[in-house]
């Protein structure tokens, strides 16, 4: 008789895991407060207040601004409409603009590379270490040209990469440094410093599937003052804060927060700091379940590090102790057994077709101040360990089932050692 669910057998479980986001009475007062108010984004003063320049307390953004600047330990936040919008500000910011060069992780998101693009400047991908996952610090000063103007690290999945030996090369060669801790709320170092906070400028988003979120939204995080007015700038159709309404400086976008955005974040930024620690307990009781676990063991976390976002789990899978079974089996008969798990990127950044479709020709914007473009196919070659993780060896477990009880993680131990006993029957 089979004893695996996806062959008929009793599933470890039925119950489901705690959804995603969690949202209650608060979150709706202020949302109907926002609503009832009718001031829906957050410059909406009178022109009395304006002229006057006394405003009668300060928006739902603003509030948030200030907050989310204290949890996270930096001095100042930019409030912006997502995480991507965030970054195109941070490269417009710090200047890179048409052949200049961006060194980064390709184990990332795409918004993590658009921004550069988007500035006619190339991304340069350095490969990242097989057992933390993180951008591998010790090969980007290999990756530097006369073209480099900055390097993003992505703290993919709240793990922070080396961030001293990225700011002592990024000081060396007088780079720029944007942190991409668009996974990284409530993140920090042992000695304090936060995700966010080291480099010249930081970037989290807010998106729905984020551990902090509002549905859509983003923000900008510094330490200089100047970088900061800059941000607020871009944020606001290259207005001074200044200025008169209609006067324009430079060029920038609408890219602000709304009102319902910032009444969502200010709630939910009450929950963080709990949420948080139930992640980092229940990830670190799974990883102890776990370690009799043949075949399957988690990445390695930044010993520095005070506390994890945990936005994913990340285990790494070696199909070589499991009989050569691939991921994907696995992953259907954990989601039979009522534990649902991914596999995580299926390829890395630069295989995007994105990277065919764009006119790197001599005339393209692309190329200004450059002889020769850069060959995306040429980074398989000195990206092999990220060519092997996205070959059917990671599994990504998501924040919210980490947000359950001691048993729900008992569940999903029970699943994969139940797989493991009953191994012929996936074969």
């Amino acid at each position: 008789m089979a004893k695996l669910a996806i062959n008929g057998g009793k599933p470890v479980r039925k119950k489901p895991f705690p959804g995603w986001p969690i949202f209650g009475k608060e979150e709706e007062r202020e949302i109907l407060k926002v609503l009832r108010s009718g001031k829906w984004w957050m410059y909406a003063y009178s022109p009395i207040e304006f002229a006057s320049g006394k405003v009668k307390g300060l928006s739902y953004v603003e509030k948030f601004e200030r907050k989310f600047a204290e949890v996270q330990k930096v001095k100042h936040c930019i409030a912006v409409n997502s995480g991507s919008s965030a970054l195109e500000i941070c490269v417009r910011a710090l200047g890179i603009g048409p052949g200049d060069e961006v060194i980064t992780t390709p184990y990332t998101f795409i918004a993590t590379v658009m921004c550069v693009l988007n500035h006619y400047a190339l991304p340069v991908f350095v490969d990242i270490d097989p057992e933390t996952y993180q951008i591998d610090a010790n090969k980007i000063e290999e990756a530097i040209t006369e073209r480099t103007k900055a390097i993003i690290p992505v703290h993919f999945s709240g793990n922070m990469p080396d961030m001293d030996k990225i700011m002592e090369i990024s000081k060396k060669y007088n780079l720029k440094v944007i942190e991409d801790a668009a996974h990284a709320h409530y993140v920090f170092y042992k000695d304090g410093r936060s995700a966010g906070g080291i480099g010249d400028m930081g970037i989290f988003s807010f998106q729905q599937s984020k551990n902090l979120t509002a549905g859509e939204g983003g923000a900008i995080t510094t330490n200089d003052d100047k970088l900061a007015e800059l941000s607020w700038s871009l944020r606001h159709y290259g207005r001074e804060k200044n200025g008169l309404w209609y006067e324009h400086v430079r060029l920038g976008w609408n890219l602000r927060m709304s009102e319902f955005q910032g009444a969502l974040l200010l709630t939910q930024l009450k929950r963080l700091k709990k949420q948080t620690e139930i992640r980092m307990k229940n990830y670190n009781y799974l990883v102890e379940l776990l370690k009799d676990l043949p075949g399957i063991k988690p990445i390695k976390l930044n010993p520095k590090q005070k506390t994890f976002s945990h936005h994913l789990a990340i285990l790494r899978y070696f199909p070589e102790e499991w009989d050569n079974i691939p991921l994907e089996k696995i992953l259907k008969a954990m989601e039979a057994e009522g534990i649902p798990l991914s596999s995580g990127y299926l390829y890395p950044l630069y295989h995007n077709p994105l990277f065919k479709n764009l006119d790197f020709s001599s005339d393209s914007p692309f190329m200004k101040g450059r002889k020769n473009p850069i060959d995306y196919e040429k980074f398989k070659e000195t990206c092999k360990n990220v060519e092997e993780v996205c070959k059917g060896r990671t599994i990504w477990i998501v924040h919210r089932l980490l947000l359950g009880t001691k048993k729900d993680m008992e569940d999903i131990a029970e699943g994969f050692y139940k797989l493991r006993k009953n191994i012929d029957e996936l074969k």
